[in-house]
């Protein structure tokens, strides 16, 4: 988690407001920034799709070592096929290729400004052939005119969970104001959030949300935000065994394309399985009082309709197959691996599939103070004469090894 603008001391006061359960306003900008990016840190750990990409990432990574190793001993040079397999699962994560802006005119934020349309493609492989799992594109159009062609992916999911946590404790810390304070930051947020889902650069981050919230017609950012993070945390964390029970869709909107993505999946999918649940849930005519309430969002009636156990089973399942994940390829990286696997692991056995969707969002504070993988980059003497933080050290190794890998 690497904070350009903030600094150690920015943390340590939103930990003082986090034991005292007394969050201020005037935080609330630094707060946002670490909530956000420790929910990708959450996701990254806690989640059954996150861990397999961990193995995936390590593997590639001990193979590089490996391979680096024999290069220079003049040795048979070992395979490299779990450097591909990580390099394609990126690929299929982002599916960046496929995003284009196809407008530069002026635009208006609202909902009734906007509509989209969709169509499949298949995704491509690292030598830019279209060998990876199908994937839904969305054209989202500005006034009927084509403004931006989209792919739903796995990076939208993230980035939906991220959102909802800093827009559920940015709306947590308002309600706390006095009347006027609380009508000004109201206002305030509705504006900049606003401008956040319109934004037609930020669409590939903001599609899940934009998706839940028309089709559902939900009216206010919050709870659209709300819900479409539970969907995305039952889709990052649906053990593939379930694919084959989930509840086939009428086609009443996706015309059965999801039925058609479903079927073709082969392996973990989370953004098929959004677009699944999110289809069976417009199906089904639910009120949404019924599914929200003063103690969050009901996801067993979720599960229900998508004809999935409820989540106390399914937390069972995605444990077993979280401790089932290993590394096929030993290298240096392996203790890391393990940490951040036993890491999640313990995380998940508290927040379950959830991933934290009914508590407070102030506990990514929390985390982000005890993960020791914080990056602070904001001036100050102290950061100025401290050395230099083993996360630190890590991020730029990393990064290193990174750029070596996709070259």
């Amino acid at each position: 988690m690497d904070f350009q603008n903030l600094t150690q001391q920015h943390l340590k006061e939103l930990i003082d407001e986090f034991e005292s359960l007394n969050f201020n306003i005037s935080s609330v900008n630094s707060a946002k920034l670490i909530i956000h990016e420790a929910s990708h840190y959450l996701d990254n750990l806690v989640t059954l799709s996150g861990q397999e990409m961990l193995v995936k990432t390590y593997n590639a990574f001990n193979e590089y070592e490996q391979f680096n190793q024999a290069l220079n001993n003049n040795a048979a040079k070992p395979t490299v096929q779990n450097i591909i397999d990580f390099l394609n699962a990126y690929n299929n994560w982002t599916n960046r290729s496929f995003t284009t802006l196809l407008s530069n005119d002026s635009y208006k934020p609202g909902f009734k400004n906007w509509s989209f349309n969709y169509s499949t493609d298949r995704s491509l492989d690292i030598y830019n052939q279209p060998n990876g799992p199908e994937i839904m594109l969305f054209t989202f159009k500005h006034q009927d005119r084509p403004f931006a062609k989209i792919p739903f992916s796995i990076e939208a999911l993230w980035e939906t969970n991220a959102m909802w946590a800093e827009i559920t404790y940015h709306f947590e810390v308002a309600r706390q104001l006095e009347r006027d304070g609380m009508i000004v930051e109201g206002n305030d947020m509705q504006k900049k959030y606003e401008e956040y889902l319109y934004n037609p650069n930020l669409f590939v981050y903001s599609i899940a949300a934009h998706l839940t919230s028309s089709l559902i017609n939900i009216g206010d950012i919050l709870n659209a935000f709300k819900l479409s993070k539970a969907l995305s945390s039952i889709s990052l964390n649906l053990p593939f065994r379930y694919y084959s029970q989930l509840r086939k869709t009428n086609g009443k909107v996706f015309k059965g394309l999801v039925n058609k993505l479903l079927n073709n999946t082969t392996n973990l999918n989370p953004c098929t399985i959004y677009l699944v649940l999110l289809e069976n849930v417009v199906e089904s005519g639910i009120n949404l009082n019924d599914l929200i309430s003063n103690d969050g969002i009901d996801l067993n009636q979720i599960l229900f309709i998508n004809n999935l156990p409820d989540k106390s089973l399914l937390k069972e399942e995605i444990l077993s197959n979280m401790y089932r994940l290993n590394l096929q390829v030993d290298g240096p990286h392996t203790e890391l691996y393990k940490f951040h696997k036993d890491t999640g692991i313990n995380l998940f056995t508290v927040h379950g599939i959830e991933g934290g969707l009914n508590v407070h969002p102030g506990f990514l504070i929390d985390l982000a103070n005890k993960s020791q993988a914080c990056i602070f980059q904001g001036w100050d003497e102290e950061a100025l004469l401290a050395d230099e933080s083993e996360a630190l050290k890590r991020r730029d190794y990393f990064q290193i090894l990174f750029k070596k890998i996709i070259t």
